[in-house]
């Protein structure tokens, strides 16, 4: 996988996983009568919180996240690897005065 590629399921992933975040605590800190028409499973004259989704969404928030980390995690290292060990670093192009 290129790394382009990896830098683009970061940016998806942590994304996604904040705005899961963002709606569990909504689901925690809104009560069901007073949630937005935007949230799924919005109930007019219903009372209550919305645990269990509050508590998948947590979930699916904290995983996004953590595969957004290591994405991340090997797109630097991929980068890192590939400029160490190419060869082309400013010392190695370097010639001496007995060199030349």
């Amino acid at each position: 996988m290129s790394n382009q590629v990896k830098w683009v399921i970061f940016l998806v992933t942590a994304v996604l996983g904040v705005i899961a975040l963002i709606y569990a605590v909504i689901y925690l800190s809104v009560g069901i009568h007073s949630l937005p028409a935007f949230v799924p499973g919005h109930k007019a004259g219903v009372n209550g919180h919305y645990h269990k989704r509050a508590l998948l969404t947590g979930v699916i928030g904290v995983v996004l996240l953590a595969i957004s980390a290591m994405m991340a995690i090997s797109a630097r290292r991929s980068t890192s690897q590939g400029t160490i060990g190419s060869g082309s670093t400013p010392e190695s192009s370097r010639t001496t005065p007995e060199q030349a």
